[in-house]
């Protein structure tokens, strides 16, 4: 009988010893909230996170002594998120010079995060199916038009303000369901990043997609988001700072064709 107890109070010790380390091994990891972006943050074949943004969370996570771990999320729920401790920072893209509307009222984003030095220079733009290059030309156009954003994003304010009351906007989680609903003829157009759609437009299944060049919007900045207070704000800093300074960035900037719009950020107009 006391060789029994003995197994099982070993056995138990294991375990608290595994549940222990498990723990431990979850506080040195960073784990990053993202959707899948072309080239910024998406999978291979293997399954393994590969693209700009990726290795560049791996790099830093290098610089700043954590593992990287990068989780799915809906782009809708990412303050949810971020607050409920399920990610460490919001690092997809993210518009640091933009609002988002919190019950119904604009705000902006750097009220909501502690936001990172931005590292890359963005815009939105606003994609078509080919096919409607006669008709959609410019902004007035648009108004009357049912869009497609990625709910929450920069796009969606665009959007919203252009369509007036006889227009119709569509939500998605991600930016690239927009291509989809635009290809099918489900949405008149969406608005999205336009490092994104560079990558995708004219290409493969969306080759009949294309931007309008003349809608020419605001510049954005991309940075990282973490929740109001955290320590992991100047880490993050030091170590961008260093990847750009080391040139790492932009040899990952090379690789995936992102030369012409990295920039290191340290003051962002808010």
């Amino acid at each position: 009988m006391k060789k029994i107890i003995s197994i099982i109070l070993a056995a138990a010790m294991i375990c608290s010893a595994a549940i222990l380390f498990s723990s431990c091994s979850k506080n040195d990891a960073l784990v990053c909230g993202v959707t899948i972006f072309e080239k910024m943050n998406e999978k291979d074949a293997n399954g393994n996170w590969t693209g700009f943004e990726s290795e560049f969370a791996m790099e830093v996570g290098k610089i700043i002594g954590m593992d990287v771990e990068f989780q799915e999320i809906d782009w809708t729920q990412k303050y949810i998120e971020l607050e409920a401790g399920t990610i460490d920072c919001i690092w997809n893209g993210f518009t640091a010079n933009s609002t988002d509307k919190i019950e119904g009222v604009d705000t902006k984003r750097s009220d909501l995060v502690d936001f990172t030095y931005g590292y890359m220079l963005n815009q939105q733009c606003v994609v078509i199916k080919a096919d409607n290059a006669d008709t959609i030309k410019t902004e007035a156009d648009l108004a009357g038009k049912t869009a497609g954003v990625e709910g929450g994003s920069a796009g969606e304010s665009y959007a919203s303000g252009v369509i007036g009351e006889n227009g119709k906007l569509e939500k998605y989680s991600a930016q690239n369901k927009a291509f989809i609903e635009v290809k099918s003829g489900a949405v008149d157009f969406a608005v999205m990043d336009i490092v994104l759609a560079k990558n995708v437009c004219g290409q493969g299944d969306y080759a009949d997609l294309m931007i309008v060049e003349d809608i020419v919007l605001e510049s954005e900045v991309y940075a990282i988001g973490f929740k109001k207070g955290s320590d992991l704000t100047a880490k993050v800093n030091d170590a961008i700072k260093t990847l750009f300074e080391n040139g790492k960035i932009a040899e990952l900037a090379k690789k995936y064709g992102f030369e012409n719009v990295v920039q290191l950020v340290e003051d962002i107009e808010f």
